[in-house]
């Protein structure tokens, strides 16, 4: 963890006292929780929990969820309830434990330490949660964990769709940093470089190297296992979650508001479909000569029909607002906005290749969605969150150009 101990040292806003990486950590965690209080409360699943010798059971206050469980604010509250009294709370497992138990610890004030299971996703080192409420999921303002302990053989042998998953949540990094480059070059919305500088070499390494996440290799699996720990980093010194999450994240967490499955996928694997519908609409967008700018013909009527929520109609008419403000672009002033973009991009064909090589599903149909629901979604996800993406500018360019 060269790199990621490099940025803890370089960023003093960053409050993760330690990142320790070793073998059999997990046979130790009842003496390394001593260091963070005498009264711990250990959260994990059923199937994570079997890692644990049994004897955990006995020393430490524990609440073991189903496997099955999702990061719902009903599983935060109970957990709330039952560490009133607990100095930290441990969070052993992947993505809904660590989302449940960051935001529980962070609306009661404890701190918590997150033994991450699988380099499944970025969420171990950022300061917000993903929480199910009432039936949608929402990111909340949460903290970053005091300390983080990866055990090197478990993240290696996790099960391999999740780390695939991780490999692909980490992938996105060329969608999310086209779709913040064209927010700040059209509009001078503040952008901020550092987090993807901070991955670059271990991304360039996981591009030459990831058909090894497939045999498991443990060197390539904390590779990732890092590169997904900087980057949850980056959406701290972000202040948001702008370097990790763009018009990409807005397509999946709108399907999943009108599928209402959060449970049948990984949340990388709908990104993986997501990111290859963003790169190829990236790359349509940027290979126009001169964009012609309109005012998009959807309202709110259309915005209600496909996610029933009221909410979504103010974000359409801030859109609309800024669709206003592009007007007209100029031939020269086009050119230097792709070109810059361009710089970064990862091709499509390349992010589809990879996903095909580890049979990571990467198409609507693989994850059992309408082809033509999706379409729409696609079409009116600029909608759901107040961030300006090539889904917008897609909504503002003649039709005939894009579609």
């Amino acid at each position: 963890m060269h790199y990621l101990k490099q940025i803890l040292r370089q960023a003093e806003q960053i409050f993760i006292r330690e990142v320790t990486v070793d073998h059999h950590l997990a046979d130790s965690i009842c003496e390394i929780c001593t260091q963070y209080g005498n009264d711990i409360f250990l959260v994990a699943d059923e199937n994570i929990a079997k890692l644990l010798n049994k004897n955990v059971f006995n020393k430490i206050i524990n609440l073991i969820i189903p496997s099955n469980s999702t990061a719902s604010l009903e599983t935060v509250n109970l957990v709330r309830s039952k560490i009133k009294s607990s100095d930290s709370i441990v969070a052993f497992g992947s993505g809904t434990v660590n989302d449940i138990c960051k935001y529980a610890s962070y609306l009661e004030g404890k701190d918590y330490i997150s033994f991450p299971t699988a380099a499944s996703m970025n969420g171990y080192s950022s300061a917000n949660a993903s929480v199910l409420v009432d039936g949608y999921k929402k990111s909340f303002a949460a903290h970053l964990p005091k300390a983080i302990y990866i055990d090197t053989n478990i993240i290696a042998n996790a099960p391999l769709r999740l780390t695939l998953s991780g490999f692909a949540d980490f992938m996105c990094r060329s969608t999310v940093q086209a779709d913040w480059l064209l927010s700040h070059l059209l509009f001078g919305i503040e952008y901020n470089e550092l987090p993807f500088t901070f991955v670059h070499d271990l991304e360039q390494t996981l591009l030459r190297e990831y058909l090894a996440l497939a045999k498991r290799s443990k060197k390539v699996v904390l590779l990732l296992m890092e590169a997904l720990l900087i980057s949850g980093l980056g959406m701290v010194i972000s202040k948001g979650s702008y370097s990790a999450s763009q018009g990409e994240h807005m397509i999946a967490h709108a399907m999943e508001m009108v599928t209402k499955d959060y449970s049948s996928s990984l949340h990388g694997e709908k990104i993986a479909v997501t990111a290859i519908t963003m790169a190829n609409l990236q790359e349509k967008i940027l290979s126009i000569q001169n964009p012609i700018i309109k005012p998009t013909t959807l309202n709110v009527k259309h915005v209600i029909e496909c996610f029933g929520n009221t909410e979504f109609t103010k974000i359409l008419k801030q859109k609309q607002i800024l669709q206003q403000k592009i007007k007209e672009i100029s031939h020269k002033e086009w050119n230097n906005i792709s070109g810059l973009i361009k710089q970064n991009l990862l091709p499509a064909r390349r992010l589809q290749k990879m996903f095909e090589d580890l049979s990571i599903p990467h198409l609507p149909e693989h994850l059992g969605w309408s082809k033509e629901q999706y379409c729409k979604v696609v079409n009116l996800a600029f909608a759901t969150r107040d961030r300006f993406t090539f889904l917008d500018l897609a909504n503002c360019i003649k039709e005939s150009e894009v579609l």
